[in-house]
């Protein structure tokens, strides 16, 4: 049996419930050191607000607090904590004091002392300013060389490299004001220090962050012992905004859209062992398209994935991805690649190709051409004029600096993770926005060329780490417990959705079997306190890619999410009927408007707390279940969604 709240999101503790602290007109919610959602009115000025230290390969070091006092009146505020960063080398405390006052302002100050000698390569504020407020929105920055003004891109800024140094989108500034809505300007400023701006759609990060000390400066450092750093962040707004009006959360049902859902399928499994019997019935159920297997074509490391692939797939009816490393020696592999799969006789779906590498590199390019080249030369004529995409097995990032030309390409290939540079549940779920994003920008610089999502994780998978690298008793990092919770399932939802809504030609999620995968191994999981599950289960995220399984000849209906941070959702139709999945993104219930439905009654069936033990031990009962019928008013029906719940309806 799996606790309760372990369902929600993986963790045996109920999410904490931080308060809302108010500055005069202003809001804003503490989460642990953070400041979240400042807001005045109905109008966001800053999204987010933390504190982070980076070690020399990026990865973070989180900070253990104490010495808590929180002071909050009805409208000033004052907090205080201390903090501890210690890992290897590493050590690093500092003092952190929030205070807003009745005119609005909020104050945000750390004092901090570097202990002994270490390197590290960001310690300091960030600051994320939500899309929804930012593209498209004049800004001025105040800068050594005077005022810049300007509009912020609708097009997603590359990572700057000048000189060999990453840098950002213009000067280093001390202030940065900008006009989230028409009238209304947020104004974030610094002391201490100067900030940087950076578009974090490059990482599907749903925001563009100014932090402090300036990439430009290079990195890492080296602490000096007793060094203090002491910056000190201050955020205020100019202008009338408009009050703030309570509504419900409303998915409003749309027109066709214009276009199917993307082709999805699954990674295969990072664990070597074989599919059950009873595995393969329940991974066929999700009907993949295709599945992903990696292959890096040196010193014979690929004929053994390849050989599982083969068989997997033969299995499951679907199609291979090839991911294939290579580079200009790779021409033996390469060969021997092309006659085993003469031999296999199973179809391919596309190729990956991207260039042999060991490890993350913040300066990885776009697949160079001439390596597309040879292995499409290769391959093509055992397999079959299928798409030859190139790109990058990292981020988008790697892309947007490198954009493709060659017609040689013709796909482009990008991963997905929401959890770069913040593992935390709302980070997650910002980050959806993020994802719609860079699959749309990525479909315009590849255009006509179709864009390929491969893979999609919930953690990242070669580092830097959000998290801090993992240490004995740790779960490996590339694991995380979000996998075989509810919060999976329902980020799963917005994924989908953001991907088809975007225009992704398909996107491979997760891994078959395992604590990666989309169910649990016979054998259960190799660590239980960690990563809690059944022996044996599908994950809630199963379900979701299950429904949608059922879709694969619809068409893709528009969908308008008024408050996508609260409930989002996926709308299709089929044989005249249309079929929704509406996915509850918080740990709180929620009651829910949709609107756009045909008929008169619907049927309801819903995975939440209440239903997951069995959805997820017994999953065929569960999916027989047509679920509850209720009545449609005028195009309109309400739902009530549990912690992280996700909705099935069919009208």
């Amino acid at each position: 049996m799996v606790a309760r709240h372990a369902l929600w999101n993986g963790r045996a503790d109920a999410p904490t419930r931080w308060p809302v602290l108010h500055a005069g007109p202003v809001t804003a919610v503490l989460d642990g050191t953070d400041l979240r959602s400042i807001r005045v009115g109905d109008v966001e000025l800053v999204q987010r607000i933390y504190m982070a230290l980076r070690d020399a390969p990026w990865n973070t070091i989180p900070g253990a607090t104490s010495d808590w006092v929180v002071a909050a009146g009805p409208d000033s505020f004052r907090v205080s904590f201390s903090a501890s960063h210690r890992h290897d080398d590493i050590a690093f405390d500092w003092t952190g004091v929030i205070t807003g006052t009745p005119d609005g302002v909020i104050r945000y100050e750390l004092d901090g002392v570097c202990r002994g000698v270490f390197q590290y390569s960001k310690i300091g504020f960030n600051v994320h300013h939500a899309l929804d407020g930012t593209i498209g929105r004049p800004y001025r920055a105040q800068t050594a060389g005077g005022e810049l003004r300007g509009v912020l891109p609708r097009d997603i800024d590359p990572q700057r490299i000048e000189n060999g140094t990453l840098t950002g989108m213009f000067a280093p500034y001390s202030e940065i004001a900008i006009e989230v809505v028409d009238g209304v300007e947020a104004i974030v400023a610094i002391e201490g220090d100067l900030l940087e701006l950076q578009d974090h759609r490059n990482w599907i990060d749903g925001n563009f962050k100014s932090y402090a000390t300036p990439l430009a400066l290079g990195f890492p450092f080296t602490s000096e012992d007793g060094r203090r750093i002491h910056q000190v962040i201050t955020v205020r707004y100019a202008g009338s905004p408009p009050p703030a009006v309570e509504r419900a959360p409303e998915l409003r049902i749309g027109a066709s859209a214009g276009r199917w859902l993307p082709a999805l399928g699954l990674g295969m499994p990072s664990h070597d062992g074989a599919l059950t019997d009873r595995e393969a019935e329940l991974l066929r159920e999700l009907a993949p398209d295709h599945l992903r297997v990696d292959l890096a074509l040196r010193g014979g490391q690929w004929e053994a994935p390849l050989e599982r692939a083969i068989g997997d797939a033969r299995t499951l009816g679907a199609s291979l991805e090839l991911a294939v490393s290579a580079n200009e020696t790779s021409g033996h592999e390469l060969a021997g690649l092309a006659a085993r799969l003469m031999a296999a006789d199973v179809p391919v779906a596309r190729v990956l190709v991207y260039a042999l590498a060991d490890g993350f590199s913040a300066f990885v390019t776009t697949t160079p051409a001439a390596i597309v080249a040879f292995v499409r030369d290769e391959l093509e004529p055992v397999i079959g004029p299928v798409v030859f995409a190139g790109g990058t097995n990292q981020n988008f990032s790697d892309i947007n600096r490198d954009r493709p030309t060659d017609p040689v390409l013709t796909g482009l290939c990008v991963g997905a993770c929401p959890t770069v540079h913040a593992a935390d549940d709302r980070s997650m779920v910002e980050n959806l926005a993020g994802l719609a994003e860079m699959v749309r920008f990525a479909g315009e610089i590849a255009a006509p060329r179709s864009v390929h999502v491969s893979p999609v994780t919930i953690a990242t998978r070669f580092g830097p780490y959000p998290g801090g690298p993992s240490g004995p008793g740790d779960l490996p990092a590339p694991v995380d417990v979000r996998q075989a919770s509810l919060l999976g399932a329902a980020w799963t939802t917005g994924a989908i959705a953001a991907l088809a809504a975007s225009g992704a030609g398909s996107a491979t999620f997760y891994e078959t079997t395992g604590w990666r995968g989309v169910m649990e191994l016979a054998e259960g999981s190799p660590m239980p306190d960690r990563f809690p599950s059944v022996p044996g289960q599908v994950y809630p995220l199963y379900h979701v890619l299950a429904d949608v399984a059922e879709w694969k000849t619809a068409t893709l209906l528009t969908l308008d999410a008024t408050q996508p941070l609260t409930v989002t959702g996926l709308a299709v139709e089929a044989d005249g009927r249309v079929g929704l999945l509406a996915a509850n993104v918080t740990p709180d219930p929620q009651r829910v408007r949709l609107t756009g439905l045909p008929g008169e009654t619907a049927r309801v069936r819903i995975l939440d707390e209440a239903s997951a033990m069995t959805a997820l031990t017994d999953p065929a009962s569960f999916r027989l279940s047509a679920g509850g019928e209720v009545a449609v008013h005028a195009g309109e029906l309400w739902l009530e969604l549990g912690p992280y719940a996700v909705a099935r309806v069919l009208a």
